[in-house]
């Protein structure tokens, strides 16, 4: 009965439809358009992603070049920017304590020609007494015979006899060691050497000129310009080591 009544009904339905509908309707699923339709875009698709794939397959390598290249190029930019520019100040910023620590190798060298060794060698780097001033290096001797004369300017300038000792193993000049070692100043202002004449001229010249073998002694004489006829004169000496002032002055009264 139910297998009566569903063919009944088909029959009923079918006869309700055009030729073309029923035709259209009993077709083969695969001549169906929306199967067709269905094949079109999975062909389409496959098609799309082999074109995509195969494109995407040759272009792969030069790209990850090119973000490799990329990247090293940041790299190397961090690299540069700030560090570099840091460390050329510093390097334009490296010549002034270039000059200090030349002038330190300068004194180191100097020390070991004076002394024949290191500054630890040095015993008495700068003592004075009784108008000897004395160090590892030299030995000056002040005379008491200090004067009051005009220099080759006509200016009034104080001269001061002095014997010097070369205790170092080369030769050396008394009036360049006086004149590094021994400061005179007048109202706390330096003074200056300047040229003599007449009969103090031989002594001055040749105090500015000769050189003392090591071991040797010589008489000579220093000849500064004085701002003033009436102040004091104050020399004081300098440790050999450390170029500081050492405690002891020796005045010089003019009036």
């Amino acid at each position: 009965m139910g297998v009566l009544t569903m063919k009944k009904r088909n029959t009923k339905n079918n006869s309700n439809l055009t030729r073309r509908e029923f035709h259209k309707r009993n077709k083969p699923f695969y001549k169906k358009k929306s199967f067709i339709t269905l094949i079109s875009l999975i062909i389409i698709c496959l098609i799309g992603g082999g074109v995509y794939f195969f494109n995407n397959k040759s272009n792969n390598e030069p790209k990850v070049e090119h973000k490799a290249s990329h990247k090293k190029t940041d790299i190397k930019l961090k690299k540069v920017t700030p560090r570099k520019k840091t460390a050329e100040k510093s390097k334009k910023q490296k010549p002034q304590s270039v000059k200090d620590e030349t002038k330190a190798d300068e004194k180191k060298d100097e020390t070991k020609q004076n002394a024949g060794s290191d500054d630890k060698s040095i015993k008495n780097p700068g003592s004075y007494n009784e108008l000897v001033y004395s160090s590892d290096w030299f030995t000056f001797k002040l005379s008491n015979d200090v004067k009051l004369i005009k220099d080759a300017n006509g200016d009034p300038a104080l001269m001061i006899n002095y014997n010097y000792t070369n205790k170092t193993q080369s030769p050396q000049n008394p009036s360049q060691i006086q004149s590094k070692y021994i400061i005179l100043k007048q109202d706390d202002q330096q003074l200056s050497a300047t040229q003599a004449t007449g009969d103090y001229s031989g002594i001055i010249d040749s105090s500015n000129r000769d050189q003392v073998q090591p071991g040797k002694s010589f008489d000579g004489a220093l000849l500064v310009k004085v701002n003033s006829t009436d102040d004091d004169v104050i020399m004081s000496f300098l440790n050999i080591q450390t170029n500081d002032p050492i405690q002891t002055t020796q005045p010089f009264k003019l009036s």
